[in-house]
């Protein structure tokens, strides 16, 4: 007898009744459901712009064999670009990096937002910012670290969201008046009762284990009307990052987010009330439809005192994020001459004022 397994509809795991709770629960990503929320799931997305891609057999087969990757024997960083592209060294920790070979077409990405930025636009960005940054090491400004700016492609899951929101709490009208010499506030108190069904399309969560989720996350916003089918050709001349993180490792970066957007929409709607102080709060995504994306990054890296930093530029808007090393020797020469500064003004300041 063949036997059912349902599917989470998050992140495709398997889905395991629980008796304690009544709910279908995945035993990946922890996401729950009820029998309604299963079929509601089932159903196509409506009313929004949905993209739907799917990979044919030529469009994997001409990736697989127009794409190489390369991998960093010191960090383990993996890297991929065209086949006419060479890498000599690790984008990561400036080791030497080897050649791997041709690609998995799993890692065909379906969309991507092409490069706006040019290189010379991105120099120009870093030299800008880094002019005002007095106490960076010398060489951090160096034409050898400038050349270490390189284009990558980074990558990207997008979710588009089927969610289910609630809120209850406690609401409350006050009023003051003064009568004689008394000042009188009258209170009135209010159970407020919020829920919807919302949909959400395009949430990003970064997914490379090397690149830190909170600097990606400043380099946002990505103008989505830009995104287009993935071809080789945007590879052509630029490295991109391949995805270590899977979509079960990235609900939960996603769901942070989209329960913070629904309980702001759904607290929003509740107005006219002197404070609002809610009780219970519930959020959950029963659908999530992902597409694989590689969004456009001028990076450079720079290594001191055993530290990786890094600065980067969103290569489609020119977003600049960063932040740079303080050169040890220039804080404490800094240091010094105000203390200098200090004892001189001690020294002298009494025989100007006594």
């Amino acid at each position: 007898m063949d036997s059912t397994t349902i599917k989470c509809p998050n992140c495709g795991g398997d889905l395991r009744f629980s008796a304690e709770k009544q709910l279908l629960i995945c035993s990946y990503c922890a996401s729950e459901f009820t029998d309604d929320e299963l079929k509601e799931a089932e159903k196509p997305f409506t009313e929004t712009e949905h993209f739907d891609v799917h990979s044919n057999p030529e469009d994997v087969t001409h990736f697989t064999e127009n794409t190489v990757g390369y991998v960093c024997s010191s960090c383990g960083a993996e890297i991929m670009c065209d086949s006419n592209t060479s890498a000599s060294e690790c984008y990561y920790c400036h080791n030497p990096v080897i050649l791997k070979g041709r690609l998995d077409g799993k890692f065909k990405p379906d969309l991507v937002i092409p490069f706006k930025v040019t290189r010379e636009t991105a120099e120009e960005l870093f030299k800008n910012w880094v002019k005002r940054k007095w106490f960076v090491p010398n060489d951090f400004k160096s034409a050898r670290q400038l050349e270490r700016l390189a284009g990558m492609y980074t990558p990207f899951w997008i979710a588009d969201c089927k969610v289910n929101a609630q809120m209850n709490g406690t609401a409350k009208i006050s009023t003051t008046f003064t009568t004689g010499n008394y000042v009188v506030t009258t209170t009135k108190v209010y159970n407020v009762d919020r829920a919807a069904f919302m949909q959400y399309e395009k949430v990003p969560a970064d997914a490379s284990q090397k690149l830190d989720d909170a600097f990606m996350d400043s380099l946002e916003p990505f103008n989505y009307n830009e995104l287009t089918d993935f071809s080789m050709s945007y590879l052509s001349g630029y490295f991109a990052d391949k995805y270590d993180v899977d979509k079960d490792e990235v609900i939960k970066r996603i769901k942070t987010r989209v329960e913070s957007s629904a309980q702001d929409v759904l607290r929003q709607d509740v107005s006219g009330y002197t404070s609002v102080s809610p009780t219970f709060k519930s959020t959950n995504i029963i659908r999530t439809d992902w597409l694989y994306t590689l969004f456009p990054v001028w990076f450079m890296t720079y290594m001191y005192k055993g530290k990786v930093w890094t600065f980067a530029v969103n290569g489609q808007t020119g977003k600049v994020c960063g932040i740079p090393p303080l050169s040890a020797l220039k804080v404490a020469l800094m240091a010094s001459i105000l203390m200098i500064i200090g004892m001189l003004i001690g020294l002298f300041l009494p025989l100007f004022t006594g």
